[in-house]
């Protein structure tokens, strides 16, 4: 009996041996990642990387591991849609309190500017100055008994009347600008003209002018409810009077009036610039100053309305 478990012991004491000598298998180096897989890995959500860590558990036969993941997927997929459609009611509910605090306030989101540019006679801007009742003003040059900058309660009604009458000689722009509180906005019209320059050597290059009418403004609100509102408009237009001639062809000079200005005001008043020009010589007024020659004038009014824009 002893001889035989010893024969056995010998045995497997042998087998023992010749697999720990045998030479072990040689294990591959693990792959590394392609760039590509990192790039596409690096855009994918953690979503995205629980199902694909749920694909590899299941095909590394670990189905019982890969039903906890994919459980625990759901529950964070659950989370983010609740803790989004809570964000949005949130929002929405902002929304409308800050709606709410701008109709007690009064004070608008956008802006609606009513621009105009008129010209009619002097007798006519008298008129209208008495009719639209000042509010404020800014007193032009001592030869011109008019204010250059002034603020009205009632220009548009005034001007209207003036049309029904004819005389309001001519309306060059009646463009509506709507823009948000503190951001410029600005309405162009018009088109460009070839301007020829020699360039030596019997050579002439072309430059394009620009004209028509620019109107810009930018409203900005006020703690006292008031708006500060910049206003720049601007006519230009060729000028066949003062044209010369390049290479025997005429080329036409620019005229440009411009008025670059700014006033305190409230929402639905108007803010004019008034501007004296003699009958067939336009001046230029920057600054809202102008010049007022003797001769006969024609008066140039620039004017805009703020209100409020839903």
């Amino acid at each position: 009996m002893f001889a035989r478990y010893t024969s056995f012991f010998a045995l497997s004491l042998s087998l023992a041996t010749v697999s720990l000598g045998a030479d072990p298998e040689e294990c591959r180096p693990p792959q590394k990642l392609l760039p590509s897989t990192h790039e596409k890995s690096r855009h994918l959500s953690a979503l995205d990387h629980l199902r694909i860590a749920r694909e590899q558990l299941e095909a590394a036969g670990l189905a019982e591991q890969a039903v906890k993941l994919q459980e625990l997927s759901d529950l964070l997929n659950q989370r983010i849609r609740r803790e989004r459609t809570e964000l949005s009611r949130q929002m929405t509910e902002l929304q409308k309190q800050s709606e709410q605090l701008r109709r007690l306030m009064g004070t608008p989101d956008k802006i609606l500017c009513r621009c105009c540019i008129l010209e009619l006679s002097s007798e006519a801007a008298a008129e209208f100055a008495a009719a639209a009742e000042p509010v404020s003003s800014t007193s032009g040059p001592q030869s011109d008994p008019d204010p250059t900058v002034s603020v009205y309660k009632k220009a548009e009604a005034a001007i209207q009347q003036l049309k029904k009458s004819g005389r309001v000689t001519m309306v060059h722009a009646s463009p509506h600008i709507v823009t948000a509180p503190g951001q410029p906005a600005t309405f162009k019209t018009g088109g460009e003209f070839p301007i020829l320059i020699p360039a030596g050597d019997n050579q002439t290059s072309v430059e394009w002018k620009p004209f028509g009418v620019v109107c810009k403004v930018e409203p900005h609100l006020l703690d006292t409810g008031k708006i500060q509102l910049l206003f720049s408009p601007e006519i230009s237009h060729q000028d066949f009077t003062n044209a010369v001639k390049v290479n025997d062809l005429l080329v036409p000079g620019l005229t440009v009036r411009r008025v670059n200005t700014q006033a305190e005001m409230n929402l639905g008043e108007t803010l004019v610039v008034r501007t004296v020009s003699s009958q067939g010589r336009q001046s230029q007024a920057v600054n809202a100053k102008s010049e007022s020659p003797p001769e006969k004038k024609t008066v140039t009014l620039f004017m805009v309305t703020p209100v409020a824009f839903d």
